[in-house]
């Protein structure tokens, strides 16, 4: 590694230049690299500030990385900044490795800028574990001027762990993390009332008065303490209950019932079920909740009169049970749903955890299928991630397999080696190979479907290519003669409400458990929306997942991203990738 033997005194010359182009020019009038390096680190500064990333991370790419000088540590730090915003996970992962590894990163001043860099990427990638770890231990070292905005960003941190992760967490032997996690668990209570909550919070710092957590309480239940005082007296439930989607209906009602139940309140609000079966207009049914003298309005589901919402919201806040491909943003009218959205944006955020990046994706010729096709495809876009290619195939195992040697190319290596046997009149020996700049692969399926895909990858050398999938590929426990390598390297998400069940459940089909589950989280969401509209980092651990609201009144969640190990449903580790244990 280099020695960091360059010139401080050019150092201090450079990070006094005021701004980027004085900096760019001086660095040009330099004699030598070693010399321009800190003029250009500078001038990188000056544009990171400026969040003009893609040229700051090009100055620090072809003028500070590799060149030996005072600021090369800083100069990595910087380049895993611009490299992460720039969506280029495996370049920031990278320099933060090399900055780890140099002997100046002992010390304690560049020991805190390191952690606080890497607590920030990680965070950015949602490895929300690894970033908890860093502001932990920042916790120990900071300045007491920078340990309540480290304290604020911890906070975030631990509210974005799936419960899962929480429990693996409390196995550490992390500084004050105990305190954290415990006051986080009060939170993720769903059978504790608001009031409860608050008090439970209260107990606990009175016998943890020097936990940071009991000196600055978080902002989650600074809020809480007013929320009762806030919360609706009264719920309208529009739902379809007479017609095709009843059954859905049903699921949905009796998710909200169980959580409507589930505490002892001395007060619960006045829940009203309005079935828009039975209005030829669906204007009538909510007039109906209105009328109710509804303070909160929970749905409808259909997607035809989610539509409708953006001319009938009004001064009653209302949470559609479904959202449009393109939602309107009205005041009081938000959005909550199982869309697969979430699921596929927090897969992509588990690939990049690893460097994974390049996707191709596979899907059965349905309609349902090419729509997740379509949706993976818009997010990718939007995320600035590659999508080499898009096949879908026919169900019948010659389509299943020239579909996948299509996708690994296979097909076109095959054809190169029948090329050189016509050219050469020969029996060439030979076998063909599978594509090399393929990361994932994203399938749109179910079990039964995956169970022939999988090995066909296997046979076409393509063994180290993970397959990522939403929860449709979980839409029934596997048989027991199941092969468990066709299954294995499947990695999907999943609700907690299914990967935490209870024997009670085993016998319900997925999807209807899904949706109970959606509706345990539509009561939750409309007894604590003043929390959600009033802390912008607010984070609620339910039934579908961590639950966020964004700036456009949708709801957002985080699910469980799980694989099968020997038949089993687990946890899929963030070292999956590189096919560690587990």
């Amino acid at each position: 590694m280099p020695t960091q033997t360059g010139n401080n005194a050019v150092m201090n010359e450079a990070q006094d230049v005021g701004s980027y182009e004085v900096a760019l020019k001086r660095a040009q009038q330099q004699p030598t690299p070693e010399l321009a390096a800190p003029f250009y680190l500078t001038a990188a500064q000056a544009l990171t500030a400026d969040e003009q990333y893609q040229q700051a991370f090009d100055i620090l790419q072809s003028h500070v990385v590799g060149i030996d000088f005072a600021g090369q540590f800083d100069g990595l730090l910087l380049v895993a900044q611009t490299a992460v915003a720039l969506d280029q996970s495996n370049v920031a992962l990278d320099a933060l490795k090399q900055a780890e590894r140099m002997p100046i990163a002992e010390r304690p001043q560049y020991h805190i800028a390191l952690l606080n860099t890497r607590a920030d990427v990680m965070g950015a990638l949602d490895n929300w574990t690894r970033a908890v770890r860093d502001r932990s231990n920042l916790s120990l070292i900071l300045p007491k001027a920078q340990q309540l905005e480290n304290q604020q960003k911890l906070w975030l941190a631990i509210q974005n762990l799936t419960d899962n992760e929480v429990s693996d967490l409390q196995q550490s032997d992390l500084p004050l993390i105990r305190g954290w996690l415990n006051i986080s668990n009060i939170l993720r209570r769903q059978d504790l009332t608001v009031e409860q909550q608050v008090s439970a919070y209260e107990r606990w710092r009175s016998d943890n008065p020097s936990h940071p957590a009991a000196i600055n309480a978080p902002l989650d239940f600074q809020v809480m303490s007013t929320l009762k005082e806030q919360e609706p007296n009264s719920i309208a439930v529009l739902l379809p209950m007479s017609k095709e989607l009843k059954p859905a209906s049903e699921a949905i009602l009796n998710g909200m019932l169980k959580s409507y139940y589930a505490n002892a309140e001395s007060q619960r609000p006045a829940l009203h079920v309005i079935d828009t079966d039975q209005y030829t207009d669906f204007a009538d049914a909510y007039q109906a909740a209105l009328d109710s003298d509804a303070e909160t309005i929970v749905g409808p589901l259909r997607k035809q009169n989610v539509a409708r919402l953006g001319n009938l919201v009004e001064d009653v806040p209302t949470i559609a049970l479904n959202q449009l491909e393109t939602n309107r943003v009205v005041d009081n009218l938000y959005h909550f749903s199982l869309n697969v959205r979430d699921d596929i944006r927090e897969l992509m955020s588990f690939a990049k955890q690893e460097g994974a990046s390049n996707a191709a994706v596979l899907a059965l010729q349905t309609t349902w299928a090419a729509r997740q096709s379509d949706q993976f495809n818009f997010i990718a876009q939007e995320q600035e991630l590659p999508v080499l290619t898009t096949l879908s195939y026919e169900d019948t195992p010659n389509g299943r397999q020239q579909t996948v040697k299509k996708l690994l190319q296979v097909d076109e290596s095959e054809a190169r080696i029948q090329q050189i046997r016509r050219w050469t009149k020969q029996s060439v020996e030979s076998t063909p190979r599978a594509r090399q700049d393929l990361d994932y692969v994203y399938y749109i399926g179910k079990l039964d479907d995956a169970k022939q895909i999988r090995p066909l990858l296997d046979f076409y050398f393509a063994e180290d290519i993970p397959m990522l999938a939403a929860p449709t590929i979980h839409d029934r426990t596997p048989s027991p003669n199941t092969k468990e390598e066709d299954i294995e390297r499947i990695v999907f998400s999943e609700i907690p409400a299914i990967t935490n069940a209870d024997q009670e459940q085993t016998n319900t089909p997925f999807l209807l458990q899904r949706l109970d589950a959606m509706g345990n989280d539509s009561y939750l969401i409309a007894k604590r929306l003043m929390l959600f509209t009033h802390v912008q980092s607010a984070k609620v651990s339910a039934k579908t997942g961590i639950l966020t609201l964004d700036g456009d009144g949708i709801f957002n969640r985080r699910p469980n991203i799980v694989t099968y190990k020997q038949g089993v449903l687990i946890d899929a580790k963030e070292d999956y990738f590189k096919h560690q244990e587990n």
